[in-house]
């Protein structure tokens, strides 16, 4: 009876939030005293004269609040990006005027949408070798999805822990892919969330089924998935990356399925590694090259050697984790050109653009760095800083404190034979006395 009262209750703030006249509802919110009154207050815009919220008196069943407005707040309230919410509605124009009906609609669906500090786990599906699916009573707030919160709510016995942050699945109200360190088939795990028991589960011997090895560069190479064999990568599944996936996102129901077909999930590779065995010789450990999941269109993360190993030219190599199973697991080494640097820019004190003479695609400036050195020979490392490729170009962000000096000339070298360059390569720092 009280959790029906609180959710009535609840109810009447979110449309007061959205839709009603504004002295109506809020007395009643606060008495309910729930957690989510903060920001529906907060939602809540500047009252006239006549006690109604501005911008909200209603027109011939029209508000004079537009749809960008209503997305807006309630994004807000659930914590969710905007162009989630324009999910919602029918044919989304910013400055159509928001009907009645159509608020009180999305008001009454955001209920179900707003984050608890006091979410439940109510499910576990194991998915496969590395990864769960954790189903809540309520959606989590972004403190809890962040990194290190996440690690200490997610807390596993018998050795597996959480490698990222939980990501809610495209249309799901409270459910979340896991990525976890690989499990023991057979064995039982328990999960403690935020110090409560929260469920048993058994791990599996499931691996994602990747398609093929290739190599990419002399220290680099990747793993190929395709949605044709029914795996899909959670950058296009999850919320977070919803809008980011030229058109490619997807929406899975409670099996995984969309259209009639089940797929396997990729989690994030995050501190994830495979075995890279040449012919004839010792197996190597080959990292996850952060960020190179799902780039350009393509399933197709990128792995490589510890730093100084190369790849040798003829030589054959495989591929094998415990995490995945690759139908094409070898291939044949051949000798790859390094990148090559054709110019460089200071964008800031802290900071340079790096132009290759062509773009590498696929995020391969990841994990890479360059050396500037100056007239008397001192030297600094920019490092690349993710996700900022656009094109040939990326951007390479210097060591917190360390700063260019304006007005002077530095030579740009790439540290490692990732890249070579166009002759001399040398970054002015003049435009740095004026900002």
């Amino acid at each position: 009876m009280k959790k029906t009262l609180l959710q009535l209750l609840t109810v009447s703030a979110v449309t007061a939030s959205v839709l009603l006249p504004l002295n109506a509802a809020p007395a009643a919110a606060q008495s309910a005293k729930s957690p989510v009154d903060s920001r529906i207050t907060n939602l809540a815009p500047g009252m006239n004269g006549n006690g109604f919220a501005a911008g909200h008196v209603s027109d011939r069943g029209r508000l004079m609040l537009t749809q960008q407005e209503l997305v807006s707040r309630i994004a807000q309230l659930t914590e969710k990006k905007p162009l989630v919410i324009q999910q919602w509605l029918t044919d989304y124009e910013p400055d159509a005027r928001v009907r009645s009906g159509e608020a009180a609609r999305l008001g009454f669906q955001a209920i179900a949408h707003i984050p608890s500090e006091h979410a439940a786990v109510t499910d576990i599906k194991v998915l496969s070798a590395a990864t769960l699916e954790i189903t809540f009573d309520s959606p989590l707030t972004a403190a809890d999805v962040n990194l290190d919160k996440a690690k200490a709510n997610f807390q596993f016995d018998n050795g597996m822990t959480i490698r990222n942050v939980p990501q809610l699945k495209n249309g799901a109200r409270s459910t979340y892919v896991v990525p976890v360190t690989v499990q023991q088939p057979g064995k039982t795990y328990s999960l403690t969330y935020k110090g409560k028991a929260a469920g048993k589960f058994t791990g599996t011997a499931h691996t994602v089924k990747l398609a093929a090895a290739r190599q990419v560069t002399a220290d680099t190479f990747e793993l190929e998935s395709l949605r044709k064999d029914g795996v899909v990568d959670y950058g296009y599944v999850v919320e977070s990356y919803f809008g980011t996936r030229g058109g490619l996102e997807m929406y899975l129901n409670d099996r995984n399925a969309s259209g009639g077909k089940s797929y396997d999930i990729i989690s994030s590779l995050r501190d994830m590694s495979v075995t890279l065995t040449p012919e004839g010789g010792q197996p190597i450990r080959a990292a996850y090259v952060p960020y190179t999941q799902a780039t350009d269109d393509r399933q197709a993360p990128k792995f490589r050697l510890p730093a100084g190993q190369t790849l040798t030219p003829g030589v054959k190599y495989t591929v094998t984790a415990d995490w995945a199973t690759v139908t094409e697991a070898s291939f044949t080494a051949r000798a790859a050109a390094p990148l090559v640097i054709a110019s460089a820019k200071a964008v800031s004190g802290a900071a340079v653009d790096i132009t290759l003479a062509a773009d590498p695609r696929d995020e391969l400036f990841s994990g890479r760095s360059v050396e500037l050195t100056d007239e008397d020979g001192r030297k600094l490392t920019a490092v690349y800083k993710v996700t900022s490729r656009k094109g040939a170009v990326g951007t390479f962000e210097l060591a917190a404190g360390a700063k260019l000096s304006p007005g002077k000339s530095y030579t740009v070298t790439a540290s490692g034979a990732w890249a070579t360059q166009q002759g001399k390569i040398s970054l002015n720092t003049d435009a740095l006395k004026s900002s």
